[in-house]
């Protein structure tokens, strides 16, 4: 793996150079100082330059250790794209691109550009294989005018780390993991139907989970409606363990998203046999069914009220076990390896 990335404790001209192994993995991360001064367009070129520099410079390091390599794998048409092409073109073998961004979603609105639009084209026009995380987001692009070599990858989930532990609570437990980025993961919309919801049912709670320019914001909503330490209770960003411990203490996975492609949470949920209520957008209904949870209609008014008082009812109707079975054979690292080698292997025998 090739990875080159800006460093702000480095400056202009200095970088380090990383590399790791584990098994058959080798990991080759530069790190490098970036230009702060200069006009804005001057500065993002010369970033532009110290970034390709940095990837060729990488490449050449992992040439000398592992040798050659028969393919390029990388993420993201954009910037990364420009990036693929070019090493490919120097070592002349294919390249193919995954992508997972939102900013193709009409809600979005990211997608726009000159240069953007124009990299984008080229790369996925020019790559062996676009793989993206479903196949509402293959739509989504095929609607920019981006035709390519499609094949749709899902997101992977590590299920060694995310698998089912014990519960230790009495009341439904409603969680929310996100950036609480209102804008897009509409975290008042959802103290909105709790409290409603609260009024019928007073056996729920609501944790939320996850930091951002919005938390602030939505805690004071919180207050000001009366839920804060009285069904609703924040715990800030968590990850790795912590956020494990979270999602098993947890009934169901709560998102009420304007705009997603695949959340990577909800994989994450389903790995610790945990059922999901999320909105039927973007990639959510391909891998979110009536037996993985509830998918609710966000026009619907009440919808998402709804969703809660009938998942209260019938909480107890989801089996951890096949969700668990669900996502192991679905999302796993061995579920998705086995496609990519496929993918890998098709590519270099049609290349």
């Amino acid at each position: 793996m090739l990875h080159a990335v800006p460093d702000a404790e480095l400056k202009d001209g200095e970088f380090r150079l990383d590399r790791k192994t584990e098994g058959n993995l080798s990991e080759f991360i530069v790190y490098y100082g970036r230009s702060n001064s200069g006009f804005k367009l001057f500065r993002a070129w010369h970033n532009w330059k110290l970034l390709r520099k940095h990837y060729l410079f990488g490449l050449e390091k992992l040439i000398e250790r592992n040798g050659k390599p028969d393919l390029i794998h990388a993420h993201v048409p954009w910037p990364i794209g420009k990036i693929a092409r070019l090493i490919s073109k120097k070592l002349r073998i294919p390249f193919g691109l995954t992508e997972h961004w939102t900013g193709y979603q009409p809600e979005d609105g990211r997608y726009k550009g000159g240069l953007v639009i124009r990299v984008t084209r080229l790369s996925i026009r020019k790559s062996a294989f676009i793989a993206p995380v479903s196949h509402q987001l293959q739509q989504a692009m095929e609607a920019h005018g981006l035709k390519g070599n499609y094949h749709v990858i899902p997101n992977v989930v590590d299920t060694d780390v995310f698998k089912p532990n014990p519960k230790a609570h009495s009341k439904t437990r409603f969680l929310h993991v996100s950036t609480l980025d209102d804008a897009q993961k509409d975290v008042t919309g959802i103290l909105k139907a709790f409290q409603q919801a609260l009024r019928e049912m007073p056996e729920m709670e609501l944790v939320i989970v996850g930091g951002g320019n919005d938390e602030n914001t939505i805690k004071r909503i919180s207050n000001e409606m009366g839920l804060t330490f009285r069904g609703v209770e924040f715990k800030g960003k968590l990850q790795g363990e912590a956020l494990v411990d979270e999602l098993n203490q947890a009934d169901v996975l709560l998102l009420n998203s304007r705009y997603e492609n695949q959340p990577v949470v909800i994989l994450e949920a389903l790995a610790c046999g945990i059922p999901v209520i999320a909105p039927a957008i973007g990639g959510i209904p391909e891998v979110v069914n009536a037996a993985q949870g509830i998918v609710f209609n966000r026009s619907e008014e009440g919808a998402l009220k709804k969703a809660l008082l009938a998942f209260h009812a019938s909480k107890d109707g989801y089996s951890q076990d096949e969700l668990r079975r669900y996502a192991v054979a679905t999302f796993s690292m061995k579920a998705i390896s086995e496609q990519l080698d496929e993918l890998y292997r098709k590519t270099l025998k049609e290349c």
